[in-house]
Formats: structure tokens, C-alpha cells, sequence
């Protein structure tokens, strides 16, 4: 499975709105989480961790609106990205969540 890719733009960490796009609706799948099947409001957590180890939890989620957008959040992104950085998301041998800046 590939990894996930975010690349940051200064709306995504100042308002912590993240577009799911299709990588990352793609790994979603890898740990249980539907979009497809998700409906408005609702919200799946999971824990992850960033490369140096602190743990972390990302929220995939759908908006509560009419369009119930696709989206993700991850706990303290504003602590280890920039904007231009780009957020790789995968899942570690014991399958554990990983979070990389590049």
C-alpha cells in the first residue's frame, strides 16, 4: 500500500481544514475508515505517531453540512509542519500510524 500525501498550504494549518484527497481517502481504507460509507458529521480517530516518536491521532471525518465534505485533521500539526512541507502518512510494520514531514 502507498503512502498518503499532504502537501501544506497556509489555510490547512491555520484553520486545520485538510481536504481528504485521494491518497488519503485511499490509505483511510487501510485502517477501517470508509468515506464512501461515512455520513455527514461523522468521524473516525485513530492514534498515530510522528517520525521522532510523539504520539499523535488523526481524525478522518465528513463534514456537518450540506456537501458533507471529505476531510482530516492531525493533533499538533502546527508543532512539526510549514507550509510547503509535504505530510506523508503510512503504517509501520506492527501497523501503527506514521507521520513524516518532508
Amino acid at each position: 500500500m502507498d503512502n498518503a500525501s499532504i502537501t501544506l498550504t497556509k489555510t490547512m494549518l491555520d484553520k486545520a481544514i485538510i481536504d481528504a484527497n485521494a491518497s488519503v481517502r485511499q490509505f483511510a481504507l487501510a485502517v477501517y475508515v470508509d468515506y464512501d460509507a461515512m455520513i455527514s458529521g461523522e468521524k473516525h480517530t485513530r492514534p498515530a505517531q510522528w517520525l521522532d516518536g510523539k504520539d499523535t491521532v488523526i481524525n478522518f471525518y465528513r463534514t456537518n453540512n450540506n456537501r458533507a465534505d471529505r476531510r482530516i485533521s492531525i493533533k499538533g500539526i502546527k508543532a512539526h509542519a510549514e507550509i510547503g512541507n509535504t505530510i506523508l502518512i503510512g503504517l509501520s510494520d506492527s501497523n501503527t500510524i506514521i507521520l513524516e514531514v518532508i
